[in-house]
């Protein structure tokens, strides 16, 4: 048992400096995500011991590494968040790790696997993440891109815009603008394009973020030059950026931009010179080909047609290869996007399905709401129905307000003589209702004849009724219980123990109190 407690110890310090540690990398994974890294990595994994720990450090990791762009092609880093929270966990964490499993998906080009993910991230996220759906928005624009599906994939970065224009969160509007910018660009839209590349290179330019201006000016560049045939205006625009920004020297992304413009303005030897020092190898076969294309020119314009043929020769051969792997893939990408589709419809029969149910549950709450309404109606009128009752007794009750008054004198008169004052009563007691203004002047009578009693009532107790103080009246002057049952008509005595108790509750009496008691205690406190 001694072990045990020792061992213990250590072990929870341990678990709750893993806590502490994963909720600082997830409060700076935006912010600073190459530190969340290396403080992530302060954890050994040997010490995380419930799978929800395992899962959670497994998401954060997979979160980092995405940020810290290390594109995972594989789900082995992300796998436990898998296992756990596919079944498991918030709403939050399921929906980042369907996301971040998309984007494993969209690495390793699994198309089909990377739209499911997006949809079921998409379907987890709540209504005012924007900054969320943005991200997911942006994944499917580019799946949508990476199968020349440009329509949908506009229709994509265009909602991503609009979500990351909600959330604040203006880097990744600049980003998202720019995706749409240069899809715009592939749809011949060249007006729409720049009013889009503008507005983003605004925002990066109030952000500051100059790597992100570079990339933005070379595709604004990039449509003076093609779209437009504006030589002069793509130099002046880069020039001014590249001043504008302290950029000494050319980026190298940009050389063969800079390559075609002396290659126009025939300036041969600057041309070759940013042709040659741009490596193409990295680059997709299209790239490629635009690159022997632009050596072929080079070459016909400096007259050397043996090393223009020789580009025009290879430029022929990557359009061949691209041909053949096109037609190739051709099947596959019509597979690919009608399963996207479908996976989209599917979504959408979803999202239709979910809104029949809402219908359907608004229907059944205005159906009880009508109900409530209906008892509510229904209650208010009994208790209308028992107002008018109790108005009905309080006018009986006044009726004999005449017949106390005769008692009082009468008890004065025949104070030596009591068997006249019984036969008197009962004489008396026959008239009941039949009196008018019975308790007309009762409250004024045994007001003045107990020190302003009622008066102390109705201001310390101003939720009692006028019967209510009527029946404390009847309380004070001793009234017997056969009598008041005549008087209130009631044929049961539990009905006059009701009222009793109903006249506690409102005086906030505890069930050991008496009632005759209190009220006796009340009269004592009054100056007399």
């Amino acid at each position: 048992m001694w072990v045990a407690c020792c061992c213990d110890g250590p072990g929870k310090d341990e678990r709750e400096r893993n806590r502490q540690v994963m909720d600082r990398v997830e409060q700076m994974t935006k912010s600073a995500p190459d530190s969340a890294l290396q403080l992530l990595y302060t954890i050994d994994e040997s010490t995380l011991g419930k799978r929800k720990e395992r899962a959670r450090f497994s998401l954060l990791h997979s979160i980092v590494l995405d940020k810290n762009y290390f594109d995972l092609t594989t789900d082995s880093v992300i796998r436990p968040a898998m296992e756990y929270y596919s079944r498991n966990g918030k709403r939050e964490d399921r929906a980042k790790m369907y996301y971040y499993l998309g984007r494993i998906y969209e690495n390793a080009k699994r198309t089909k696997d990377a739209v499911k993910a997006f949809i079921q991230a998409e379907k987890l996220a709540g209504k005012k993440e924007y900054y969320f759906k943005g991200l997911i928005y942006s994944g499917m624009g580019r799946l949508y891109k990476s199968q020349d599906s440009s329509e949908e994939a506009l229709k994509m970065f265009a909602q991503a815009s609009d979500v990351f224009r909600k959330s604040g969160h203006l880097r990744n509007l600049s980003f998202s603008l720019r995706l749409e910018g240069d899809v715009l660009i592939d749809l011949e839209k060249k007006e729409l394009s720049n009013q889009k590349l503008y507005e983003a290179l605004d925002i990066s330019k109030q952000l500051g973020d100059t790597i992100n201006i570079l990339g933005i000016s070379r595709i604004i560049a990039t449509n003076f030059i093609f779209h437009y045939n504006d030589i002069p205006q793509a130099r002046n625009f880069l020039t001014d950026i590249y001043t504008r920004y302290h950029i000494e020297e050319i980026p190298q992304s940009d050389y063969f931009l800079w390559g075609y413009i002396y290659l126009k303005e025939k300036n041969l030897a600057k041309a070759e010179y940013y042709f040659h020092h741009r490596k193409i190898s990295n680059f997709n076969l299209r790239f490629q080909i635009g690159a022997h294309v632009l050596w072929q020119k080079l070459y016909e314009e400096k007259g050397e047609y043996r090393k223009a043929l020789y580009y025009a020769k290879l430029a022929a051969e990557l359009r061949d290869s691209v041909y053949e792997k096109e037609k190739a893939e051709l099947v596959q990408n019509l597979e690919r996007q009608y399963r996207t589709e479908l996976l989209r419809i599917e979504n959408e029969r979803l999202t239709a399905k979910n809104y029949y149910l809402w219908t359907i549950f608004l229907s059944a709450f205005c159906i009880l709401a009508f109900l409530f309404i209906h008892i509510c109606l229904r209650i208010k009128q009994k208790e209308k129905e028992k107002a008018e009752k109790i108005r009905l007794l309080q006018q009986m009750l006044t009726s004999w307000i005449d017949f106390l008054k005769i008692l009082g004198d009468m008890a004065v008169r025949t104070r030596q003589k009591p068997e006249r004052f019984l036969e008197t009563f009962k004489e008396n007691l026959c008239l009941k209702s039949g009196h008018k203004h019975f308790f007309s002047d009762l409250q004024a009578w045994v007001n003045q004849a107990f020190y302003g009693i009622v008066d102390y009532l109705r201001k310390t107790y101003p939720h009692l009724t006028e019967d209510d103080l009527n029946f404390c009246c009847l309380l004070y002057l001793k009234m017997p219980v056969e009598v008041m049952l005549l008087m209130y008509d009631f044929t049961n005595k539990n009905s006059l123990y009701n009222k009793r108790s109903d006249l506690r509750k409102k005086m906030g009496l505890s069930p050991n109190e008496d009632l005759d008691d209190f009220l006796e205690k009340l009269i004592q406190t009054l100056p007399h």
